[in-house]
C-alpha cells in the first residue's frame, strides 16, 4: 500500500542515512520501526481517581443548614470525625 508521510527534514535525512548504513531501504526501515512500535505492550492505564465528597452528619433530614456554612470547615470537621488526615 502506498501512502504519503510528512516528516521533518532532519528526521528523514537521518532515516535515509540509517537505512544506507544498515544496507536496507527506507521503506523497510520505516516498516520495521512501525512494526516494533505497534507490537510493544501498552502501558497499563492509571486507575481512575474518584472524587471524594464530604458526608455531613445530621440528626434529622433537613436539619443541617450548609447554605451559610464554610464548606472547607465542614469538610475538615468531617475528615477529623472520620479520622482522615489532611
Amino acid at each position: 500500500m502506498r501512502t504519503t508521510l510528512d516528516l521533518p527534514d532532519n528526521l528523514l535525512r537521518q532515516a535515509k542515512i540509517t537505512a544506507v548504513q544498515r544496507g536496507t531501504t527506507l521503506r523497510e526501515l520505516v516498516s520495521t520501526a512501525l512494526t516494533r512500535e505497534l507490537n510493544q505492550p501498552q502501558p497499563a492505564e492509571h486507575p481512575k481517581k474518584h472524587a471524594r465528597f464530604p458526608i455531613f452528619a445530621s440528626t434529622e433530614p433537613g436539619a443541617l443548614n450548609v447554605a451559610e456554612a464554610d464548606p472547607a470547615v465542614l469538610d475538615a470537621e468531617e475528615d477529623a470525625r472520620r479520622g482522615f488526615a489532611r
